[in-house]
């Protein structure tokens, strides 16, 4: 099966997703150090990010089902002692999961937030930890031990 739609729109809505973490990142920085009030534009800022790892993962999940990475589960010694499988079949996937699921909590606890400070404080760790864990994940062409030729 060809997969090349779905591996082209995983690589370019990684800009989006990067885009859009320093984006909100610089909006609940100025609000943390420019003292500002929660407004419509830092909450927009956390729903496009959210919303652009949510679609990156759902994008992610599919090419990794039909990439047939789930198999490798079925011998992790081959997996592990490989450390081009071992990136694809279990630290990308796990690493991008855990930074979106740190990139919600910290959507989630900021609008759950009381005061002004503690929401934009709150984004701004969470999301700063997310994007970093996603730079450190994602196969950029300089990473050779990535074997870019496994995928796709």
């Amino acid at each position: 099966m060809d997969n090349t739609i779905l591996i082209n729109a995983h690589s370019i809505l990684r800009w989006a997703v990067l885009l859009f973490g320093i984006y909100a990142i610089t909006k609940s920085a100025q609000g943390v150090f420019m003292k500002q009030s929660f407004t419509a534009s830092h909450s927009m800022a956390g729903t496009l990010l959210v919303a652009s790892v949510h679609l990156q993962i759902v994008i992610g999940l599919l090419l990794y089902i039909a990439r047939d990475w789930h198999q490798s589960f079925g011998n992790m010694a081959e997996t592990m002692g490989n450390p081009a499988l071992r990136f694809w079949a279990v630290e990308h996937l796990t690493g991008m999961l855990v930074a979106a699921i740190i990139i919600q909590i910290g959507r989630s606890r900021s609008k759950k937030a009381k005061e002004t400070t503690a929401k934009h404080k709150t984004a701004l760790i969470f999301y700063t930890i997310g994007i970093l864990l996603i730079v450190a994940m994602i196969p950029w062409p300089f990473r050779a031990e990535v074997a870019r030729s496994l995928w796709p």
